[in-house]
């Protein structure tokens, strides 16, 4: 009787470790989506790991340079400069395949993640920007991506040329909270494992 107790108690706490480390279902990213001002003579010219997108602009920036950049941190301008900051960027690269049911003009991919431009979808999904995990995107913005800059975190940048617009969407996904039946679970496989030890011990 005391071999079955054990066994079971080995088994519980098995199922629980791969509930816990097994992998998760997929959900959609969720996205704050920040406008970063027109795209008329201006262009991305990088996406940083932490989300700081540097635009380009060839109007507005003083004498001394045709060109400046702006570095925007959460969707804030910060102050123009008539030089590259000194960023490293994570801007991703260009998709190896168009994801299934989509006909995507552009798409960048990075680490799991892919931002795409799309028209006349074969899914039936609406012409427009996208993004996310791949396999599970969410829909951000009618429109294009005529430039399309994705970081390794989930974050993606990209010009709309129909709108004539930059924006950035930020990833703003959590990973979710176990539900209590997981939690009874482990909790019950702990406290069959530790009476089956102690039982042993005993003898």
């Amino acid at each position: 009787m005391n071999i079955t107790a054990q066994r079971l108690s080995a088994l519980v706490a098995l199922l629980a470790g791969a509930l816990f480390l097994g992998p998760k279902a997929a959900h959609a990213d969720t996205y704050t989506i920040l406008d970063l001002g027109t795209a008329n003579g201006r262009n991305i010219y990088g996406l940083d790991k932490a989300g700081d997108v540097v635009v380009t602009q060839s109007f507005g920036c003083g004498f001394a340079s045709f060109t400046c950049y702006v570095t925007y941190d959460d969707g804030v301008a910060g102050t123009p400069s008539s030089s590259a900051p000194d960023l490293v960027y994570d801007d991703g690269t260009p998709c190896s395949a168009t994801p299934t049911g989509f006909s995507a003009f552009k798409a960048v991919c990075n680490k799991g993640f892919a931002g795409l431009g799309t028209a006349y979808n074969a899914n039936g999904d609406p012409n427009g920007v996208y993004a996310g995990a791949e396999g599970d995107f969410s829909f951000l913005h009618g429109g294009s991506a005529d430039q399309a800059f994705m970081n390794s975190t989930g974050d993606f940048a990209f010009a709309d040329g129909v709108n004539e617009e930059i924006y950035e969407a930020i990833d703003t996904s959590v990973s979710p909270i176990p539900e209590p039946a997981s939690f009874l679970l482990v909790g019950t496989g702990l406290v069959w494992f530790t009476t089956a030890v102690r039982r042993r011990a005993r003898r």
